[in-house]
Order: structure tokens, then sequence, then C-alpha cells
């Protein structure tokens, strides 16, 4: 067995005294090394700190320790690395290049499971991911905003059980959309303050004979600390879990809004024409434009639900088990990365639709979504309560309906009629007045000017306070990323120095 290139790093002929079957390394190492490929680059950031620290405190001697990093600071920069199934994971394929270069791969694994490293390397990406999610958002965001200032006062319906509701404008709609993603953007923040403790330092789970300096380490890969709990750093499960949870609220939120639009731009409504970058045609009927960007959201919000309920389920099992990590290496971080991408893809839509006023104007010819607002008129100017009002119209627009009429149809005396019948008297109101002001769209939406709501001016303001968020936010992403880097740059400044490494 001494004459199989696996058999250090698989311990063959050793505790085990056979090589991996053909078919399991076919299927569970070679899933297992897919899942875990993304962190590749991380695990060299954390075997060069691990190893820093031991030379630091004598634990590896000096001259191996420099042989080691100097392979380690090869295997960074290798062209010739390429992770094999038959060796395992990553990081058994990682200490297999080690051994062909230098004796002193065998220092290593000092007081380390290969799940400490690859933990270690797991937080690093996560939190990457979780800086690019944020990214994504806040772009996502900008690209609303724009579009929220463009159409404040492009009147359209809002809709409520798909029915006309109240009278809106299609920035404000737009604007609904973006708040949301702020709170995500905060979720994903929170995340990252978990996320960016370093589990490493720990042996197996409980820590080791051999100090490590856990502290250390954390320094040097610009964690903000130590995991406080040796075996909790190990299996942070509810992390995953969360991380999952962040993604699948961004692609919901994203969705409704893709959802919408679809609606919207169905020849049915027609408020909307998607570009025809964002579209894609039919093979079978000539005249369709199928909105396939929207619906690729939507899809991946089905699919992350999926994956949201896979990882939850790994982790249901007696804690300290492989299958709680097994697949989350990867779906995590690429779940991460789809929410943002999926939120890019539905901000780009939206940035190049046309909005077509005339079609959204039709919809509000027969005034229904001026009902609720002729009702707090008659409340605010016959000083009745709103039950009543809400009933006079009510009775006012079925009468109306019954007659095969709307309410833009209404007269004074149709409201007159409407009120008597509610038991509300009639002679102290202008009803000819009420309805001209109720029934006109604009000075509807005009008039809904508390905080929040749909008027031009507050539109416009919520579109200033979004801004200052997203740039506030922006900034703090770019000092989060900084500080990484800056950590990185020093331990690679630091490992080629302490290698003699001139590169």
């Amino acid at each position: 067995m001494s004459d199989d290139p696996r058999a250090g790093a698989l311990e063959i002929g050793e505790r085990l005294s056979q090589s991996p079957s053909a078919r399991l390394v076919a299927l569970a190492f070679s899933e297992e090394l897919d899942a875990q490929m993304g962190l590749a680059e991380m695990v060299g950031w954390v075997d060069l700190a691990h190893t820093l620290c031991l030379a630091d405190a004598g634990v590896i001697p000096q001259a191996p320790a420099r042989e080691l990093i100097g392979a380690l600071l090869d295997l960074q920069r290798a062209g010739d690395f390429e992770p094999r199934p038959e060796f395992g994971d990553l990081y058994t394929n990682r200490e297999a290049w080690l051994t062909r270069k230098t004796a002193a791969a065998g220092w290593l694994g000092v007081a380390r499971a290969r799940r400490e490293a690859l933990t270690t390397a797991y937080h690093l990406k996560v939190c990457d991911a979780l800086c690019n999610l944020c990214d994504a958002l806040v772009a996502t965001v900008e690209t609303w905003i724009a579009v929220s200032r463009r159409h404040r006062d492009s009147v359209m319906p809002d809709y409520t059980y798909l029915q006309a509701a109240q009278p809106t404008t299609f920035g404000h709609y737009i604007q609904s959309f973006a708040w949301p993603l702020l709170r995500d953007w905060d979720r994903a923040t929170e995340l990252h303050a978990r996320m960016n403790q370093c589990p490493a330092g720990i042996g197996s789970a409980n820590g080791s004979v051999i100090e490590q300096d856990r502290w250390a380490i954390a320094r040097r890969l610009g964690f903000t600390a130590p995991v406080r709990h040796a075996r909790d750093a190990m299996w942070m499960h509810d992390l995953a879990i969360e991380a999952c949870a962040i993604a699948v609220s961004v692609c919901v939120n994203v969705s409704r809004l893709a959802e919408d639009l679809m609606i919207f731009a169905s020849a049915e409504f027609g408020f909307v024409r998607l570009a025809d970058g964002h579209s894609r045609a039919s093979k079978i009927m000539p005249q369709k434009r199928n909105p396939f960007a929207l619906a690729f959201a939507r899809a991946t919000a089905n699919r992350l639900l999926g994956v949201q309920a896979g990882v939850a389920a790994a982790g249901r099992t007696p804690s300290g088990q492989m299958d709680n990590r097994l697949y989350a290496y990867g779906a995590i971080p690429e779940a991460l990365h789809a929410a943002g991408e999926a939120a890019l893809l539905v901000a780009e839509c939206v940035d190049d639709l046309e909005f077509n006023q005339k079609r959204a104007l039709q919809a509000l010819e027969d005034r229904a979504v001026c009902a609720a607002d002729l009702a707090e008129r008659l409340t605010a100017e016959a000083k009745i309560d709103y039950r009543r009002a809400h009933g006079a119209v009510g009775r006012l627009v079925a009468n109306l309906e019954a007659q095969g009429r709307t309410l833009a149809d209404a007269t004074p005396e149709d409201l007159g009629a409407a009120l008597r019948s509610a038991g509300a008297g009639e002679e102290v109101i202008n009803t000819a007045d009420i309805l001209a002001c109720a029934l006109d769209v604009t000075r509807c939406v005009g008039a809904r000017k508390d905080v929040g709501c749909a008027s031009p001016k507050e539109v416009a303001a919520m579109a200033e306070e979004l801004s200052r968020a997203a740039r506030e936010r922006r900034e703090q992403i770019a000092e989060t990323r900084a500080d990484r880097k800056a950590a990185i740059d020093a331990l690679f400044a630091e490992a080629r120095s302490f290698a003699g490494d001139s590169r």
C-alpha cells in the first residue's frame, strides 16, 4: 500500500488497510469534493495562519515551518493543483500535493482535524458571500429608487386579492419592494457579525493539549474574535439555516415583484412592457414575448426554498455529525449568490421596462379605486361614522352596477339617495364637490400625504431616505471588505517574509 500515492493522505496502511472503493470515490468522495471546491482559496489562508501560529509557539521547528510555509505559498499559486476524488476531500487533496513537495507537510495536521480547516474556510467564504449579497441588495435598491423617482407621478391602480383597490403611483408601488431589501441587508450584516468569528484552534471539538493561540489565528485571518465555545465552533448549524432564510427572504420579496410584473405585462393589463432583452420568444406562438427573466427569478425562489429545507434537515441529527456540513459548504455560499443575482436581474428588468400610463389610466376609468376615498370624504364632511359612510358608498356602487353603470357615472343625486338609504342626511354637504374630489384620481393620490403614503412629495422624500440608507450601507460593506483584505494581505506578507519568499 505504500506505493499508493493516496496512502499518506487517506491513512491507508495505518488505520485503514484498503483503498476506498470505486463506488465510494465516484459517489460520496466526488460530491463531497465538489461541495468544498469553493473553499480552496480560503483553506490556503487558514493553513498559513495555523502554521505561523504553531511556528511562533515553537511547536513546529523553524526549519520545517519555513519549508511548509514556502510549500503552502507555492500551493496557493499552483497551476497544477487539480483536486481529484480518489484523493478524498479538499483537505486531503491539498495534503497529498504538499507531501509530494516537502517532508514538512507532516506538520500541517498538528492539533487540528480537517474539519477545523474546512469550517474556518467556510466561515470566511460565507462572510464574503454575505458581503456580495449586501452589494447586490444595495445596487438593487438604488435602481428601484431611480425608477420610483421617474414614476412618482405615474398613476395606476393598486391591487389587493388581484382586484383594483385604491389609486397609487408606479413609483410608490416599486418603493414597496425596496424597504424589505434593506431589512434583508440588516439581517445579512447581523449574520456576518456571527460568521465573522473564528472556529480555528480547537483541535477537534474540545481543544487540544497543544495550545494554538486562537486569538492570534483569528487576528491573522481578519476575524473579530474566536468563537467562544470550542465544540460550538465546529457545529454552528443554526447559522447555515439563518443564511438560507436570508437568501429565501430576498428571493421571495423579489419573486413577489416578478409575479406582479408578469401580470402587469400581460395583454389583459398592459401596464408595463418588459424589454426584449429580458424576454424570450415562443417556439410555437409567434405573437408571444415570454417574461423569462421574471419567471427565472420565481424559479430561483422556489429552488432556494428546497435548499433551505434540505439544510435544515441536514442539521436535524445527533450533534457532531458530518452530514450537518456535507453539502452546506457549497450550498450556503451558492444560495446567497443566487439570491443576489436574482435581485440584480429583477432590478435590471424594472429599470428597462416601459410603463404604459395610457393603459393604467384606462384601468382607472370606472373609478372603482376611488370608493374608499369617497367614503372617507363623506366621513370627514358629513361627520358620519365610517361604518355608515362605507355602507352608503357600498349601496351606491351596487345600485350603479345593477344599472350597468360605474362609480365614474355617479351623480350628486345618486350619492344623495345612497346617503339617505344609509340613514345619513345629505343637506349638510355638497355632494357634487365631494364626488368631484373623490373621483379625481390625481387628487386622490396627492391627498395621501402622511408618512409613507403615495403622494408624489412623500415618494420623493422616501426616495431620498432610501438613498441615504443605501449610501451608508455601501460604505459599511466597503469597510468590512477592506478590513478582511488588510488582514489577508498582512498574512501573506508575513508568510513570505517567514519563508524567505521574495515572489
